[in-house]
């Protein structure tokens, strides 16, 4: 497993008899009174999404990089 800030991506290597498999899996959250989960903290700015935005962004391109080496891709 590789562990990033909200998200954790879950390999499992292929063989000859199975192909490599991934999953993304939420980490951090906090649930909302109606059962919503939420994955960034409370923002009371643009800046402060925007930060937030960014931050999601980079963890899912270091995701995306690592997919594609599980998977073998070029």
């Amino acid at each position: 497993m590789h562990l990033f800030g909200a998200l954790e991506l879950e390999i499992r290597p292929g063989t000859p008899d199975n192909p490599a498999s991934v999953k993304i899996a939420l980490l951090r959250y906090t649930r909302g009174e109606d059962g919503r989960l939420f994955i960034t903290p409370e923002c009371t700015s643009f800046e402060e999404i925007e930060g937030q935005i960014n931050s999601l962004q980079d963890e899912l391109d270091e995701i995306r990089e690592r997919a594609q080496r599980a998977f073998q891709v070029t």
